[in-house]
């Protein structure tokens, strides 16, 4: 899991790190979610692979998916499954059915009316098959989250930001903070960065995570969307400095 930065440091990233709202919503490939839901009726289905490396392992989902549905203009509903691949040192390439994510995002202010968009987006991940856990594919955990959202809009520059809390079983409980900007450069592409952290307390036993993304639609209801980006700072918890994060993705918008 990846972990959490401090507010000094974000302002920084927004403004050397611009991003775009418009041509994808933010979220995927960011870590960084926003209060934007796919409008009513309306889907948002990402076909993804994401690619993690430590000093121990790579990691990857491919694939990942990831449907959105939109509920009236405020509510999203979200599901999100992953392949599983992992290549430990000395052993050979596992893979298997990773853990599912289900979510309720609710959009309760809006910019137009309250000057700022703001929502809570809970979350629940589960494990389906204790198979995967046997091969060492995924851990044998599940946890709740419980964020919020709120962003800003100013013309073709978006600033947003999240924060909340994991309950994580059988794990210690967790805080996740970030804080996103994203800029539309033509109407079909886009450039964004973020600052994102997971950890304890969010001042010392924390991982923080520079990301710098893009979005391209190349379709009218397709987009190509992606991402990279390392720790900048490593969890003093001992869990491997992330030396990469990568995110690809086709998004599709019905």
């Amino acid at each position: 899991m990846l972990q959490k930065p401090r507010c000094a440091c974000l302002a920084g990233l927004i403004l050397a790190a611009m991003a775009a709202a418009r041509v994808c919503q933010a979220g995927p490939p960011l870590l960084t979610d926003d209060p934007g839901t796919p409008g009513p009726n309306h889907w948002e289905i990402n076909v993804a692979m994401t690619a993690e490396q430590d000093a121990r392992l790579w990691s990857f989902e491919t694939p990942l998916l990831d449907l959105n549905y939109g509920v009236g203009d405020h509510i999203q509903l979200k599901y999100e499954a992953p392949w599983e691949l992992t290549e430990p040192p000395k052993a050979g390439l596992r893979s298997g059915p990773g853990e599912s994510l289900v979510g309720v995002k609710w959009r309760f202010l809006d910019q137009e009316k309250a000057g700022v968009d703001v929502s809570t987006y809970p979350q629940f991940q589960f494990n389906n098959f204790k198979s995967s856990v046997r091969r060492g594919v995924c851990d044998d955990d599940h946890f709740f989250l419980l964020p919020f959202e709120v962003q800003r809009q100013f013309g073709h520059l978006t600033v947003y930001g999240e924060g909340g809390h994991y309950w994580n079983w059988p794990r210690s409980d967790q805080w996740l903070y970030g804080l996103a900007a994203e800029y539309e450069i033509t109407e079909k592409f886009s450039l964004m960065g973020e600052l994102h952290s997971f950890g304890p307390d969010g001042y010392g036993d924390d991982e923080v995570v520079a990301n710098l993304g893009f979005g391209w639609k190349f379709q009218e209801h397709i987009s190509l969307i992606g991402s990279a980006g390392r720790a900048l700072k490593d969890s003093s918890r001992g869990g491997g400095l992330a030396n990469f994060l990568g995110y690809l993705a086709l998004q599709f918008t019905l």
